[in-house]
């Protein structure tokens, strides 16, 4: 299939890794999308039973309030007993789940910094396998917490340690999207980018949909334990069924990954002059896409106290919410990217920002609400809010030579390691501030970056208009010539 967009074109490479080619087509296979749908259900099935139990250690070992009277904060269903003590409880919260976020977000953000370029030679898997196979040993570290009732809140970061240093969720997404840049077509990459957030969004709404009714019926414990069997079954699929997606990669050791050269390549390469403001375009998409990761680690917590504060919600209601919410974004992408774009012809920019406008108003309706129903019709708004970032991504694969995409993308995995620090900074302090008064103040925030987005993106469709470029071909699902590996 021809590429219709042009290539981001500059100087010559200057480097001293081998370029690798890419992997011949082969039938389509799920093994990457199995994966990651173990790992969000996984996530989300643990994620609420986690803060329980965070608010409940916090509640007896930081705030040193009686046992009984901090127990309603493990119940799956919300009493008033612990209505008095939400807000000191919160508040104290938010700073362990600072901490946690700052853990999980150094590795990540370093590591990035040399990955990109090293998985030019060294080849696509590592940096899938890797992230697993953290995750892994920190759920194990986190059932034992689970377990020893007499550890604070504060032990519960050191759990978090082995996936920060093995890459975090950052650098397996980082890793996914240039595996599936490599197995596939041009015509048939938005639609699999596309299928990958499906799948995050499936798993997402099968661990919302059960982690209620698993914790009452086997208790955090056991449920943290079937989430790290869920983990240990995607890292142990993955590194044994996974094939390698660049002929010719050259097994790396620790010592080749810590090299400066790869800094000096990846900087070299994303910051150098292109014609026709392609760098300016480039960097917009990149500062954009991951503004998705700044507003997700900024949320990340606060919408489910946000929801037991303004609105009462119990873990119950707040799970049906989330498996809803997922649902219609489930929907929603899988509608936008098989049928909007394949008839209407909307390309991947284009939807970007619809995606981006979605978002915005999903949180001024959140900001606002006063009754269960609005946060539902939040979740109608958002219909397209999560393919923003596998579309950005398929445009970027699309108008970049393929020697430069993994580079670009361990770029904005470093961007994105480094908004973690900043984002629950800002986002928690804000929503400490206007809890007594405002607290949707931090929704009201989110919708604004989104609006930025749709200008940083805008400005990307003045350029590329501007160079009178043709727009390339949409996907087509039923393409004979987009035969893919895995």
């Amino acid at each position: 299939m021809p590429q219709d967009e042009e290539y981001l074109t500059g100087s010559n490479r200057n480097t001293n890794t081998m370029t690798i080619s890419e992997l011949p087509g082969k039938p389509f296979g799920i093994v990457l999308e199995f994966a990651i749908f173990l790992i969000m259900m996984g996530l989300t099935l643990s994620g609420t039973a986690i803060r329980n139990v965070l608010l409940y250690r916090t509640c007896v070992h930081s705030l040193h309030h009686d046992m009984d009277e901090c127990r309603g904060f493990l119940s799956p269903v919300k009493t008033n007993d612990t209505n008095d003590l939400e807000e000191e409880v919160q508040k104290y919260v938010t700073y362990v789940s600072t901490v946690i976020t700052v853990i999980e977000s150094l590795g990540p953000a370093f590591l990035s910094l040399f990955l990109g370029v090293w998985s030019d030679t060294h080849g696509r898997k590592p940096l899938i396998v890797w992230p697993l196979f953290g995750i892994s040993i920190s759920s194990m570290l986190t059932v034992i917490f689970s377990i020893m009732g007499n550890l604070g809140p504060w032990w519960l970061v050191v759990t978090s340690i082995p996936f920060s240093v093995t890459g975090g969720i950052r650098v397996l997404i980082t890793g996914i999207y240039c595996y599936l840049s490599d197995v596939t077509t041009t015509g048939m990459r938005s639609f699999r980018m596309t299928m990958m957030e499906i799948a995050v969004s499936a798993g997402s709404v099968v661990g919302s949909l059960i982690s209620s009714y698993v914790l009452k019926a086997v208790g955090n414990v056991y449920l943290l334990l079937i989430a790290a069997t869920l983990f240990v079954i995607a890292y142990a699929v993955t590194n044994i069924q996974l094939q390698e997606s660049l002929t010719g990669a050259v097994q790396g050791t620790l010592s080749s990954v810590f090299d400066y050269l790869l800094i000096k390549e990846m900087i070299t390469e994303c910051f150098k002059r292109r014609p026709n403001n392609l760098r300016t375009q480039l960097l917009l998409l990149t500062f954009a896409n991951s503004l998705n990761v700044f507003i997700m680690y900024g949320m990340s917590g606060i919408e489910y106290m946000y929801t037991r504060e303004k609105l009462h919600w119990a873990l119950e209601d707040f799970t049906q919410f989330s498996a809803a919410s997922v649902l219609i974004s489930f929907l929603g992408s899988f509608v936008g990217v098989t049928v909007i774009q394949k008839y209407l012809r909307v390309n991947d920019l284009a939807f970007s920002i619809i995606s981006f406008l979605s978002s915005a108003g999903e949180y001024i309706v959140k900001a606002f609400a006063v009754l269960s129903w609005h946060m539902y019709l939040s979740a109608g708004v958002t219909v397209f809010g999560s393919l923003s970032s596998p579309l950005i991504r398929s445009y970027l694969t699309k108008i970049l030579p393929v020697e430069d995409i993994a580079k670009v993308f361990a770029l904005m995995c470093a961007i994105e390691g480094i908004y973690p620090l900043i984002a629950p900074v800002i986002f928690n302090t804000l929503y400490n501030v206007t809890l007594t008064t405002f607290p949707g103040a931090v929704c009201l925030l989110t919708s604004a970056i989104n609006v930025s987005c749709i200008v940083m993106l805008l400005f990307v469709a003045f350029f590329r208009w501007k160079t009178h470029t043709t727009p390339y071909q949409t996907i087509s699902v039923n393409s004979n010539d987009d035969n893919e590996a895995e």
